[in-house]
């Protein structure tokens, strides 16, 4: 019974250093800069699934990251000056290819303005310079169905971009030149449970020497 006693001490050392451990793993990916504008068949960054042998994947975290560099210049071509104002902004939407829908910017990025109404002189260039912006998003995914960021594949993020230029006065005579890149970014973070490995703790190794100090002397008695 002694002997029994001594390999259960034994177990439960080593059973004390196991258990679940909360622990995450993180892929990125990078595309551009690329002109306008960047659509999902053209700017799609890839990243890794999840490795099933890791753990149980519990949520996930998406952090973007954007930045668009615009030129811009309007010439007037028409044979009089005119008057007018312009505005130009380019808004974000990223299309998560794994099956959990579409997020977007909600505030769109200015890539150029006349900042109210100008005169601008028949043949005449107003250059607006260069405009560079940039933004974050984050986005966390839990509970429901995450398996298909699961497996030994890989998933995708589509970055969009969309560019609206605005006249108001001018006839029409009015021509924008502008050039705009844009480049995207994101961190895919993995949260999931794992299994720790049977480590001996200095608690776990007491309870283990306890043990076998006991089983020697019992071994000790019965040669005697």
């Amino acid at each position: 019974m002694k002997k029994t006693t001594a390999s259960l001490l034994v177990a439960g050392g080593l059973a004390l250093s196991m258990g679940a451990q909360a622990a995450s793993v993180t892929e990125s990916f990078s595309v551009g800069p690329l002109t306008t504008e960047l659509t999902t068949a053209t700017a799609t960054g890839t990243f890794n699934q999840f490795d099933a042998a890791l753990g149980t994947l519990s949520s996930i975290t998406i952090d973007l990251a954007y930045e668009s560099i615009s030129t811009t210049s309007l010439e007037n071509t028409a044979a009089q000056e005119q008057r007018f104002s312009w505005d130009s902004n380019l808004a974000w939407q990223f299309e998560v290819l794994a099956g959990s829908g579409n997020f977007e910017d909600a505030d769109p990025t200015l890539l150029g303005t006349t900042g109210g109404f100008v005169t601008l002189a028949s043949g005449a260039t107003l250059d607006l310079g260069t405009t560079t912006d940039n933004g974050t998003l984050s986005l966390t995914i839990s509970g429901g169905d995450l398996s298909s960021y699961i497996g030994a594949g890989t998933a995708g993020i589509g970055c969009n971009t969309f560019t609206t230029s605005t006249f108001s006065g001018g006839g029409g005579n009015v021509a924008s030149n502008q050039s705009t890149q844009a480049s995207c970014s994101g961190d895919i973070t993995y949260n999931f449970d794992g299994v720790i490995a049977p480590v001996p703790e200095p608690a776990s190794i007491l309870l283990i020497s306890a043990g076998l100090i006991g089983f020697v002397g019992f071994r000790a008695k019965k040669v005697s």
